[in-house]
């Protein structure tokens, strides 16, 4: 009987059901201190919309679970501008899409990231709706211009 408690346990700790378990994107302010908290699960994705420095046009950077932890896949930009990618890198698509510029295929695990909220930036949280929409939260709204906010993944 014990051996079937014990294999009951480990069934539980196994990879597949560490993945069924509920996942949260955390944002912590300069003072480690949690400011926004939403449930993401596997596949679901985000983005974060700025204004670039040097072409003054929406750039937007998208983030993806995958195997519990976030991976930057692409970036989506209207202009070239200095920082920004007049390429594709090995295993990445450029494509233009309408009046877009879409690279796809980044797949870069960031254990956490840290975004100093721009003063004339408008950083801008992006999580897509069913209506193809997305629900928008500006950086301002958690911290003041200026301020860095991490971005994390826990459980």
């Amino acid at each position: 009987m014990p051996l079937l408690i014990l294999l009951f346990f480990l069934a539980l700790s196994s990879p597949a059901s560490i993945q069924a378990q509920d996942l949260h994107l955390e944002v912590y302010n300069g003072q480690h201190a949690k400011v926004f908290q939403k449930d993401l699960s596997e596949g679901q994705c985000f983005g974060i919309r700025f204004i670039h420095s040097v072409a003054k046009s929406p750039v937007e950077d998208w983030y993806c679970v995958h195997e519990d932890a976030l991976y930057l896949e692409k970036t989506i930009y209207q202009d070239f501008g200095a920082g920004l990618p007049h390429s594709a890198d090995a295993g990445q698509n450029m494509r233009f899409e309408k009046d877009k510029i879409v690279i796809e295929g980044f797949h870069r695990k960031l254990p956490e990231f840290t975004v100093r909220v721009g003063r004339i930036a408008e950083h801008t949280l992006l999580f897509p709706q069913n209506n193809g929409s997305n629900q928008e939260l500006t950086l301002k709204e958690l911290a003041a211009p200026g301020s860095p906010l991490t971005f994390t993944l826990s459980h």
